[in-house]
């Protein structure tokens, strides 16, 4: 059975960068649910309210900033680790960051959170790419 991409979360605390990759994944209809987030706090209370619509064929994805304030994308992977076998459907975390700092490039392709690693803004390319992968 095919998976569908049920959600996708952009975890990003530069609006424009939000709203443009909102509109995009939306155009390119990649899912009809796309929520965005200026903080890692307020992202992981909405996977576990969104937990509770999921089922195990769907997949969300989410797009992680590494450096945010208060809270990093590090920090936030250290979270989702925590809660991640109370989760239902499978969940794909793609770093999106403007960050070229080649530690954190390693360090994320060594995580096995991360899915990969993208330079932001994402392009039409990219997210092409990601819906011909997954869907």
């Amino acid at each position: 059975m095919a998976k569908e991409i049920k959600s996708i979360l952009l975890i990003e605390d530069d609006l424009a960068i939000n709203y443009f990759h909102k509109r995009l994944f939306l155009k390119l209809e990649i899912s009809n649910s796309v929520l965005p987030f200026f903080n890692v706090s307020d992202a992981l209370k909405e996977l576990v309210n969104l937990n509770t619509t999921l089922s195990k064929n769907d997949l969300v994805f989410i797009f992680l900033d590494i450096n945010m304030p208060e809270i990093d994308g590090w920090s936030f992977l250290e979270e989702f680790d925590k809660i991640r076998s109370t989760l239902i459907g499978e969940f794909k975390i793609f770093f999106l960051s403007g960050s070229i700092n080649p530690e954190d490039i390693e360090k994320a392709k060594n995580n096995n959170l991360v899915t990969n690693y993208y330079a932001k803004p994402l392009m039409m390319e990219g997210i092409l790419e990601l819906k011909e992968i997954y869907s």
